[in-house]
């Protein structure tokens, strides 16, 4: 029983730390005012990135994405059925393979034996792969050609792709602080 309780409190510690999908934006702050500026957008189709990336998703699930991005951004008072656009949108996706390791024993045992469970071997670690996604977004100023923000997701993936709620929640999350107002964030 003694040991029943750490060994809990560890993989449950470790099963909440595997859920955190930290979201991380990035800008270049001296574009700030020229993001103020933006009301029109282009989104890059899948041709277009097979340019200058490798495409690692179905067209299914960039169709989703797509989607996403332009309900958000014209939630967010864009319009992307203009002429010329003021900044375009690209998006990809990283997949790593990571191995999590858990030392299942909690503190020292200077005063008593490894515990022995039967005649099996017991190993007080506990080593497990899984895939970690990385989604970024980014947005391109058509005037200077470059990149002027990134928004980063990263999250473990399970064995389904995400259904369309779910990529529209995390490009929303995303994108909910775009265009930043405040240069010296």
């Amino acid at each position: 029983m003694q040991l029943l309780i750490p060994t809990l409190a560890v993989s449950t510690l470790v099963f909440l730390s595997g859920c955190v999908s930290p979201a991380k934006i990035d800008y270049d702050r001296s574009a700030v005012p020229a993001m103020a500026n933006y009301r029109c957008f282009a989104i890059d189709n899948r041709e277009a990135r097979a340019d200058y990336q490798e495409l690692t998703l179905s067209p299914i699930v960039d169709r989703r994405i797509e989607s996403a991005i332009e309900t958000t951004l014209r939630a967010q008072g864009f319009r992307s059925d203009c002429g010329t656009p003021d900044f375009r949108v690209t998006f990809s996706t990283i997949t790593e393979t990571k191995t999590e390791i858990a030392d299942l024993r909690v503190g020292p045992t200077p005063f008593r034996r490894e515990p022995y469970f039967g005649y099996g071997e017991f190993s007080p670690l506990w080593v497990q792969e899984f895939e970690e996604g990385t989604f970024i977004i980014d947005i391109i100023d058509r005037e200077r050609s470059e990149l002027v923000w990134r928004g980063v997701h990263k999250e473990r993936l399970g064995w389904d792709a995400p259904n369309d709620s779910e990529v529209l929640a995390i490009v929303a999350k995303l994108l909910a602080d775009f265009p930043p107002t405040d240069p010296l964030k």
